[in-house]
């Protein structure tokens, strides 16, 4: 019959050896995301490209071990996993826009944020949340907003051009040039994507 003490051990190395193997993959994907970001700050589209290719099936592959690690870990725990990172948004139909009178308004059109998204996309290491987005296009355009871009948005957003940038998002997850992730709440740009951002980014 096993000792329960040596079981209850071999249980805590376990655990100390998953999350260390898991850390170090981590770090290297970070470091892969790193360097895109430096790439595409020095304007090497190109070559961002190439590392975004790398990262993207490594990261898909790993988020699939990690889940698995979570689940084994859970039974030796005997315990439930909560992901304290995921974010309640509000996804609110971007249809109701139909009922904002733009005709008098000078903002910016949703299409004009497409490749900003995928930009930020490539930027962020090919996949992130719709908040991370946001907030690397705000930065982007901080001189570039018109005066009706910062109207009061509908559905909640308290910005018109975030609306139109979630509008913007669910016509490019239409035309496949991004992927959206309900599970982890993460847009994730695909090949069609980084064509596209080839083609049309100055």
């Amino acid at each position: 019959m096993a000792n329960t003490n040596n079981i209850l051990l071999d249980s805590v190395e376990l655990e100390k050896t998953i999350i260390v193997f898991n850390s170090k993959i981590n770090n290297y994907i970070k470091s892969l995301k790193q360097r895109s970001s430096e790439e595409i700050l020095n304007g090497s589209i190109l070559i961002a490209q190439k590392v975004i290719n790398q990262i993207l099936p490594l990261e898909a592959e790993f988020r699939k071990m990690d889940e698995c690690h979570n689940s084994f870990l859970t039974v030796i725990r005997n315990e439930k996993f909560f992901d304290s990172e995921i974010l309640k948004t509000n996804v609110a139909k971007n249809d109701n826009l139909n009922n904002l009178d733009l005709s008098e308004m000078d903002f910016t059109p949703s299409e004009y944020y497409k490749v900003p998204i995928l930009k930020s996309l490539i930027y962020l290491g090919g996949n992130a949340k719709f908040s991370e987005i946001v907030g690397f296009i705000e930065k982007e355009m901080k001189n570039k907003f018109k005066p009706a871009d910062q109207e009061k948005g509908i559905n909640g957003f308290g910005k018109l051009w975030i609306e139109l940038v979630s509008k913007e998002k669910e016509i490019m997850i239409k035309e496949g040039l991004i992927l959206e992730n309900k599970k982890n709440e993460q847009l994730e740009i695909v090949q069609s994507g980084i064509d596209y951002l080839a083609q049309f980014s100055s």
